[in-house]
């Protein structure tokens, strides 16, 4: 049957010109020297420059940016038109494959070019936040609102209407499908009068379409629409590696008990008790879903991402622990919550009920593919590391870089490859490459791979808030339930409570200094979610209880960006959480205490036989056993193999390994290595360390 879709057309898009318009006959609005008054006043120009413009007001600042958006929607309008006109039904057979592949090739440019226009935006309202330093709402908020007002021009307004045709297609003999297929294969009479078979293949993902003449007429998502595949496999691991790479690692391991605490059983109790809440709402309002599911939209939504609390707590310089706490969490629990929503989704498909032997089979799935992909990832890292020691590659900067970056992509294909997960080992890659490979790099290179990584993550992360906010209006595979989302929404914040408050009572039996009550309110209120839950999500909107689940998570999203992200600065400021000169006057009477207590540090000398005293949890890495023993074997053993670090594995290991030690030792290590030296102090009475170990333990 004949009929008529609605495809992202090229009204969407304009061309950002690269200079402002101006009449050439008005004078410089920033001459040289002080013009002179004159009397004719109306030849003095009223049209400020763009640096000007800019610098008057965050309102005439921000209208800019909405003219620049308004005027490339308006010259997307006209060329939708003349692509409208020009499909026609002439030709015959090859002309019309013909008219159809260049239609479809210029529809998918405009897509692509509508994108690149808002990232253009979104980088110019980034800077201008940053500018002005807006208090209420972050960039991120305002990415979503430019993705929903490209939604709402997409789906209310007719634009880019091509004549089309659509077939109710039919198995043949009657066949019975319980799959989707993934291809279609479908006959078309050529000029000849031979039969000429065309196959589609469904790449765009699968969704049930449960009214479908609702969507007969409107198919916006065929074009303006990704794969959710995309999201896994191009967008997400640029943005976890990044995660792991920035890591701010003396914070960060000195909070690694506590972080690691708040991942595993932190995000697994939020699953359960989501799960558990959301099954009782769902009895009580009679909404029909199974624990099962229930569990999954637990396992995804349990993702945290704060981007928008990080960086107001980045921007008013917070104290180093919070920010620790918080980052550290969101940075890890997205793989344990991919790990959670697979491990579960696999179970759910057999169809098996739950029962105590199930659960432990899954907690043990959930196991095998955690370590396995940290493992994996890990080992990637440590083979990057020991490739760019042992090899002259640092003299090539550009050749440098690129094996660094294809290198660390590879360790999210593999592990998806082995059915492990992408993003856990990933994100253990890029830990693992800060750690290691980073001071085998040359300067050119470090510099690189962070700022390329830097920019990749905030590319990733612009579009995929954008494109949530573009799905709300043109995604047929959403199913909006208020109820479901009012419920979802005190589930989540119930759950995260839960964990929250009795975790740091655990953590601050033994932790110095401890978590204090502020803290905890604030990482309570830093629970937003974002791009992974999204993804997650998204991935498979086969039923329609997954259209209900993505339809929630897309307004949690929304919510959580608007309304906790908009108020984090004010929360700051009324928890009384230290920032800014008192933050940091905190944190340099940590760091002095601390050390003068490193020389404290017990530091026994292979060669020279000097003990030296400590006291436990005095140090950054003393905070417990486990990082203690850990801290000795990675500056004995771990750094010495994979980097240039001092003192060489000759010393460190026992002399029995000397042959093996110096195989594993670089020329470069053995030059610049210096022997450990203490000099005492008869006057303070005090040992101090050679420049090598204090290097070593910094």
């Amino acid at each position: 049957m004949t009929g008529r879709y609605v495809v992202l057309g090229p009204e969407e898009v304009a061309l950002l010109p690269s200079s402002p318009l101006r009449d050439p006959s008005l004078p410089s609005s920033r001459p040289s020297s002080p013009p002179k008054r004159r009397d004719n006043s109306h030849t003095q120009s009223v049209i400020p420059s763009i640096p000007e413009f800019f610098s008057l007001s965050p309102t005439k600042a921000m209208a800019g940016i909405w003219l620049l958006l308004g005027t490339s929607l308006f010259l997307l309008l006209g060329s939708g038109r003349v692509a409208s006109h020009r499909y026609d039904t002439n030709g015959g057979l090859e002309a019309a494959a013909e008219r159809r592949a260049e239609n479809l090739h210029r529809l998918d440019t405009i897509i692509l070019l509508t994108y690149i226009t808002v990232l253009i935006v979104i980088v110019l309202t980034a800077w201008l936040f940053k500018h002005y330093r807006f208090r209420f709402i972050h960039e991120t908020g305002v990415t979503l609102i430019y993705g929903l007002f490209i939604g709402i021009v997409l789906r209310y307004f007719n634009i880019g209407l091509l004549e089309s045709q659509t077939f109710d297609v039919v198995t043949k003999n009657d066949t019975t499908v319980n799959e989707p297929p993934d291809y279609l294969r479908l006959g078309v009479n050529g000029d000849t009068g031979k039969t000429v078979t065309f196959t589609y293949e469904l790449i765009e993902g699968f969704f049930a379409d449960a009214d479908k003449m609702k969507h007969n007429e409107r198919k916006i998502e065929q074009k303006s629409a990704f794969s959710p595949e995309l999201f896994f496999n191009i967008l997400l691991p640029p943005i976890i590696f990044n995660a792991g790479y920035s890591l701010k690692k003396r914070s960060f391991f000195r909070n690694i008990g506590s972080i690691l605490l708040f991942v595993f059983l932190g995000t697994t109790i939020s699953c359960i008790a989501t799960a558990v809440l959301m099954f009782i709402f769902t009895r009580i309002f009679g909404m029909g879903f199974a624990f099962q599911e229930l569990l999954f939209f637990g396992a995804l939504i349990s993702a945290t991402d704060p981007i928008t609390v990080l960086a107001v707590l980045n921007e008013k310089n917070v104290e180093a622990n919070l920010y620790a706490l918080i980052f550290g969490e969101s940075a890890m629990n997205d793989a344990v919550a991919i790990v959670l929503s697979a491990t579960i989704d696999s179970y759910t498909m057999t169809g098996d009920t739950v029962d105590l032997l199930g659960i432990l089979s899954a907690g043990v799935n959930f196991v095998e593919v955690f370590v396995g992909s940290l493992l994996l990832g890990s080992v990637i890292g440590c083979a990057n590391a020991i490739l760019t020691k042992f090899t002259y590659i640092s003299d090539h900067p550009l050749l440098e870089s690129a094996l660094f970056i294809l290198i660390s992509y590879c360790s999210f294909l593999i592990a998806e490859i082995v059915h492990l997960t992408g993003i856990v080992a990933v994100l253990f890659c890029g830990i693992c490459q800060a750690h290691y490979t980073f001071n085998n790099l040359s300067v050119e290179a470090q510099t690189t791979t962070k700022r390329f990584f830097q920019l990749v993550s905030f590319l990733s992360e612009a579009f995929i808030f954008c494109y949530i906010g573009i799905s709300v209006f043109v995604g047929n595979n959403q199913k909006w339930n208020i109820l479901f989302i009012i419920c979802a929404l005190i589930s989540i914040t119930l759950a995260r409570a839960i964990y929250v408050y009795p975790l740091c009572e655990l953590i601050n039996i033994q932790r110095r200094p401890p978590i204090p009550k502020n803290y905890q309110h604030m990482i309570l209120f830093s629970g937003l979610r974002g791009a992974m839950a999204f993804a997650l999500a998204d991935r498979n909107t086969a039923t329609e209880n997954r259209q209900v689940i993505l339809a929630a998570t897309v307004a949690i999203v929304l919510f959580t960006v608007f309304f906790n992200g908009g108020l984090a600065s004010w929360m700051i400021d009324y928890l009384g959480i230290k920032h800014g000169v008192h933050a940091n006057e905190e944190e340099r009477t940590i760091t002095s205490s601390t050390q003068q207590e490193v020389a404290d540090y017990t530091t026994t000398s292979s060669h020279s036989g000097v003990t030296i005293s400590s006291t436990p949890g005095h140090n950054p890495w003393d905070k417990a056993f486990l990082p203690r023993k850990w801290y000795n074997f990675d500056a004995n053993f771990m750094k010495p193999l994979l980097t240039h670090a001092t003192p060489p594995l000759t010393e460190t290991l026992p002399s029995i390994c000397y042959p093996l030690a110096k195989m594993l030792t670089s020329d470069r290590q053995l030059h610049s290595h210096q022997p450990l030296r203490m000099r005492f102090d008869s006057e303070s009475g005090s040992c101090t360390m050679s420049n090598s170990l204090e290097q070593m333990l910094s």
